[in-house]
Order: structure tokens, then sequence, then C-alpha cells
């Protein structure tokens, strides 16, 4: 899909450096990482991260994984990119480390007699295919016109999810290596479903920072 001709906010941060994905203690710092890495794996750059400097960022992704830039937006807000691309990533991480697993939890939140959050009659998509899109974002392959679907999309696996049998929490083990404030509030998946829900339709708006 062709690139949004709607601008965005600055990366706020050189190629060089924003190429290494390198933490930093400073919060503004760490949030330029964030935004900047966000929006490059969305295809866009600006005056300092240029076309180039996205495609370099992207194709490292492809190679090696999300995970290489994912870490860089675990303390952004739930209604920024990095953060909307955060909570993302957790429900990738949580599909692939066990996919029987959660895919039986959607089918049982497929038979609940109300899904928080969805009108009957619920019509949703297979989860393996709402996987697979938002696999396509965290390779860079899809752009920021696709974002909106996709967080809506998300939102809605995360609500039938939440009617499984086993209950509204996502991760309940503090030693689980996805454990995080995202994962293990009282009813996270209900609460990152919300958070998802105002991201897509920020994004949709072009708002989405």
């Amino acid at each position: 899909m062709a690139q949004s001709n709607t601008p965005r906010r600055p990366a706020m941060l050189d190629a060089a450096r924003a190429e290494t994905i390198v933490g930093d203690e400073d919060p503004a710092a760490s949030a330029a990482v964030a935004h900047t890495a966000a929006w490059a794996l969305m295809g866009v750059g600006d005056e300092s991260f240029t076309d180039a400097d996205v495609a370099r960022l992207r194709d490292t992704v492809r190679s090696v994984g999300v995970d290489v830039i994912a870490h860089a937006w675990s303390r952004s807000p739930e209604f920024t990119l990095p953060g909307a691309l955060w909570r993302l990533y957790l429900l990738h991480e949580w599909y692939h480390r066990d996919p029987g697993l959660v895919e039986s939890r959607y089918a049982q939140g497929l038979r609940a007699p109300i899904i928080q959050g969805l009108e009957a009659p619920v019509q949703v998509r297979p989860l393996r295919a709402v996987m697979q899109e938002v696999d396509a974002l965290l390779r860079g392959d899809l752009t920021d016109d696709d974002l909106d679907g996709v967080l809506a999309q998300a939102s809605r696996a995360m609500r039938v999810l939440a009617a499984g049998e086993s209950g509204p929490l996502w991760i309940e083990d503090p030693t689980d290596p996805l454990a995080h404030r995202v994962t293990m509030r009282t009813s996270a998946l209900l609460a990152t479903a919300d958070e998802l829900d105002l991201a897509a339709r920020e994004a949709a708006f072009g708002t989405l920072d």
C-alpha cells in the first residue's frame, strides 16, 4: 500500500544513533529512540532519517526479527505508536510461544455467551489470520496506512481471548519472559484491548503520535 502523505512527528534522532537502537536512561532520549524505530518500521522517515535509513532498519528487522528494536518501545504510553506496537509485540510473542494454547483459548472465547466489548452476533476473523497481519506489520511489510485495521483486529482478538475459560488474566507468572505491566494488570487482556482500540481510532484519524 502506498505510503501516507499525512505529516508525521519528527523522528528527533539522527539516523546513526537510531540505527543502533540502544536504550538510554534519559526519558526524552528513550522516547526519541522508540518513536524513531516505530515510525521507521512503518516506512516513515523525515529530514534526519532518510528513506535509505528506513529501508536499512526494515531489512534488519526482516533478517533478525523485531526483537532488535521492540525493547525500545516497552516504556511507551499506550496512546503512542511505539506503545501500540509494544502491545502488538507482546501478543505476537505470546502467540508464537504457544500457538496451540492461545488458539484453544480463542476457540473457548468464541463459545462464551458474552464477549465484553463486542456486540452479538460476534463476527471475528480466525486468530491465525489476525496474527498473520500482526506479524506482517511487525516485519515492516505494511505501512502506517494499515495501522488502524491491524490494531482494531488485534483488539477484537484480545476481547475473545479474555472471554476464554481461563479468565481475563494474560500472564500470571512474574518470572515469565512476557511479564510486564501491560500483561500482568488485573484484566490485562481487556485493558489492552481498550488501549488498542484507542490507538486504532487515533491511527484512523492520522493523529497517532
